[in-house]
């Protein structure tokens, strides 16, 4: 029965993972509200169902962005999967940013 579960697991699908995402922005700024929405358009784009995204308003908790080093808003960091990734700006630039993310191979 052993080896049966063993020859089970090798042809299983491998698990696709979850993402996690903290994005530090300033209110309702321009540029938070554009890095906002392109985010969330990136991840149901190509990870679907398999993303969180936390939402840091570095005006209310000015202590998160300093124990995570930000400086400037917006801020992207990919938590998960490792290793963390950190992007600034409005995520605009879609390639590059699917790139810093690795996000620009077969995802779907």
């Amino acid at each position: 029965m052993k080896a049966r579960k063993r020859e089970r697991r090798r042809y299983a699908k491998p698990r696709r993972e979850t993402y996690v995402f903290r994005l530090f922005v300033a209110g309702n700024e321009s540029n938070s509200s554009q890095a906002r929405e392109n985010l969330a358009r990136l991840c149901e784009k190509h990870i679907k169902g398999r993303y969180k995204i936390d939402v840091v308003d570095v005006l209310k908790d000015a202590a998160s962005a300093h124990k995570n080093k930000v400086l400037v808003t917006p801020t992207l960091i990919l938590i998960k999967p490792l290793p963390k990734v950190t992007v600034l700006g409005n995520l605009n630039d879609t390639r590059q940013v699917l790139a810093a993310l690795r996000l620009n191979g077969d995802e779907r």
